[in-house]
C-alpha cells in the first residue's frame, strides 16, 4: 500500500469521525464535561495516530508519487468537486423550491453551516473513495492481487 492509498484510508476514517461529530454535539447536550473530554481526547488521538504512522516510515529509494498515481488523484478530484457541486445545486434548488421563489430567502446560520459541513464530509470521502476505487482496477478493469 504507497501513501496515496495509506492518504486515503486515513481520508474515509477522517470523514467518518467528522461525521460523529454530530453525535459528538448530542453528547454535549446530555451529559457533563468528563465524558466530552474523555470523548474529545480519544477522537483527537484517532485523528493523530494515522497521521504518525503514515509520516513515519520514508524509504529514500522509493518513489512517493508516479504519473499513475497523479492521474488517479486529478480523476479522484474531478469526481469529488462533482459531486461538491452537485450538493450544493441541490441544496440551493431544495431552498428555493422550499420557499418559493417571490418570498425572501431566509436561511438561518445552522442551516446553511450544515449544508457546508457535510459537503466538506462528501467531498473527503468521495475522494478516497475513488483513490482506493482506482487503485483496485488493473489496466484493463481487472482486479490487482
Amino acid at each position: 500500500m504507497n501513501k496515496t492509498q495509506q492518504g486515503a484510508c486515513y481520508g474515509i476514517l477522517l470523514s467518518l469521525l467528522l461525521t460523529g461529530i454530530v453525535v459528538f454535539d448530542l453528547i454535549d447536550t446530555i451529559v457533563g464535561w468528563p465524558v466530552k473530554l474523555l470523548v474529545g481526547a480519544v477522537w483527537g488521538g484517532l485523528l493523530v495516530v494515522p497521521i504518525y504512522l503514515i509520516n513515519r516510515t520514508k524509504d529514500r529509494r522509493k518513489v512517493d508519487m508516479d504519473e499513475r498515481d497523479k492521474r488517479i488523484i486529478k480523476r479522484a478530484l474531478l469526481a469529488s468537486f462533482v459531486l461538491l457541486a452537485g450538493i450544493f445545486g441541490v441544496a440551493f434548488v431544495v431552498a428555493l423550491i422550499g420557499l418559493g421563489i417571490q418570498s425572501t430567502l431566509s436561511v438561518t446560520m445552522d442551516e446553511l453551516s450544515a449544508v457546508i459541513y457535510f459537503a466538506f464530509i462528501a467531498f473527503i470521502f468521495v475522494l478516497s473513495l475513488a483513490v482506493l476505487f482506482q487503485y483496485g482496477r488493473g489496466p484493463r478493469g481487472e482486479k490487482n492481487e
